[in-house]
């Protein structure tokens, strides 16, 4: 995310080889606390 600010959980998914469910539930979890912040569908580091 550092590198790519306001990557898609998508492309993400894709640069991480997972599957994108795993990053629906985490990156919630990172956002409460704190670690990322979304904007529309974009994330970005804190």
């Amino acid at each position: 995310m550092r590198e790519n600010p306001g990557i898609t959980i998508s492309d993400l998914a894709k640069r991480m080889n997972i599957k994108p469910n795993y990053l629906y539930r985490v990156l919630p979890q990172l956002q409460q606390d704190g670690k990322v912040r979304k904007r529309g569908k974009e994330w970005h580091p804190a």
